[in-house]
């Protein structure tokens, strides 16, 4: 009888893990001596009177004045650069109408830097009740607390109640949004024409725009707006116009100067 010998079993033996753990741990001691390093230097850096605020640098401003903008932060000058709060700073301009953005830096070892990007105005809206606002390209109302030197903006006229208004939110207002869409036209064959603009205003369904040097007054209509702009343009620069005149351009091939009395 054939004797049937099995084969002995395969042990297998379970490998020990080597290394993976010692470097998990390598890692977290690493993390933590970085933390505690940085944690370190900037619990010194707060308690060192070489970084106590002497400087605030204002940035940025065009009509908003300087010395406004450094004494709203005059609050923080003596303490410490490294223990201010960028976030405290930033709610001392947050309710300013005319600042759009800003920005709030350190300045290695005691400055603080405020970068400002104003809201600047493209218009002046004249309400009923005669109050003039300024507003900027995205329409939003500014302050008319004061009036700044470089602002010499044309008026709309919007026919409308001041009680309308509101500063800091945008003016909706449809005659506004017409005089926007006319100048972007306009600027396409003459950049320089709204240059020379004190007002819009609308009478008889018809916009009429007041020239700001002499004061005579022009209607383009509502149709062929290029050819007019270039033919109007064509004549400013070969013929004097008086005040108390309208330059009607309403017509094709057809100029007609008339005096505001008719």
């Amino acid at each position: 009888m054939r004797k049937i010998f099995s084969k002995p079993k395969k042990r297998y033996v379970r490998r020990k893990r080597t290394g993976s753990s010692r470097y998990f741990f390598y890692f977290i001691l690493a993390l933590s001596v970085i933390f505690g390093l940085v944690w370190g230097i900037r619990t010194i850096f707060t308690k060192l009177s070489m970084f106590e605020i002497d400087h605030i640098v204002i940035k940025g401003n065009e009509n908003l004045e300087t010395e406004f903008l450094e004494n709203l932060a005059q609050d923080f000058m003596g303490l410490n650069l490294y223990a201010t709060s960028k976030k405290d700073i930033l709610q001392k301009y947050e309710n300013i109408t005319r600042i759009k953005d800003i920005s709030v830096g350190r300045i290695f070892p005691n400055k603080i830097k405020i970068g400002i990007q104003e809201r600047l105005g493209k218009f002046f809206v004249k309400t009923l009740e005669g109050e003039i606002f300024p507003i900027d390209v995205e329409r939003i109302v500014l302050d008319n607390d004061t009036f700044y030197a470089n602002e010499n903006l044309p008026i709309i006229d919007i026919a409308d109640s001041t009680k309308n208004i509101v500063v800091g939110r945008n003016i909706r207002n449809d005659f506004v949004e017409e005089i926007f869409r006319f100048c972007d036209e306009v600027h396409l064959y003459y950049p320089e024409f709204i240059n020379n603009i004190s007002e819009f205003y609308r009478a008889n369904g018809e916009l009429y725009i007041v020239e700001a040097n002499t004061g005579y007054k022009i209607v383009f209509g509502s149709d062929e707006l290029s050819d007019k702009i270039k033919r109007f343009k064509f004549l400013e620069q070969n013929r004097t116009f008086e005040k108390g005149k309208i330059i009607d351009l309403r017509y094709k091939n057809q100029l007609v100067i008339r005096s505001e009395e008719e």
